[in-house]
């Protein structure tokens, strides 16, 4: 005979089961793309999100060479040594190691409490398009922002059609009454 609870508790894990989500971080903003990735490992996107349980999905983003990072963001962390401080201008620390920008971005994001090292170990990286992964995704989301072109992506003719922004120059306003006139 089978345990009575048996059915709830298959649904629970049909439920709670865990996707492979890939994203493509290819002109993507670093705060952006941080905090989309930190809701997907939280499990924010699921109905049965709890504070309690831990819900979230694997995920995967590919191209993070290709992130649009901030000149003037500073990006910290701490050794755990004395002294072990450590400053660095985020566009400089991306151009040599540009996974670990990313990481570091949603690890200060999520809560610091609950399940932190269990939420960054579902977390994969890959500075170009190549990942091991390929079997395992389920499902492919967009990145959070819309790609920018550049200036010189664009054709003369699109430029031309470009909308144009209204004359916003500072004018001499307009008085309701002429002041000479007062009779």
């Amino acid at each position: 005979m089978a345990h009575r609870f048996a059915a709830s508790r298959n649904a629970k894990l049909l439920t709670t089961s865990r996707q492979w989500v890939l994203v493509d971080a290819t002109g993507q903003e670093l705060e952006g793309m941080a905090q989309m990735v930190c809701r997907l490992l939280e499990g924010r996107h699921k109905p049965i999100y709890s504070q309690i349980m831990d819900v979230g999905d694997h995920v995967v983003v590919t191209n993070t060479r290709h992130l649009i990072v901030p000149d003037k963001k500073v990006m910290w962390w701490y050794s755990g040594y004395a002294q072990g401080h450590r400053h660095v201008y985020a566009k400089d620390f991306h151009t040599f190691r540009p996974t670990e920008c990313l990481r570091l971005q949603v690890e200060f994001k999520l809560p610091q409490k609950y399940a932190l090292k269990e939420r960054l170990a579902r977390l994969h990286l890959f500075p170009s398009e190549n990942h091991p992964y390929a079997g395992n995704i389920s499902k492919v989301m967009e990145g959070p922002d819309n790609v920018y072109k550049s200036l010189e992506e664009y054709t003369p003719e699109e430029r031309d059609n470009f909308v144009k922004a209204p004359d916003c120059r500072i004018r001499k306003p307009t008085p309701l009454y002429d002041w000479n006139d007062l009779d």
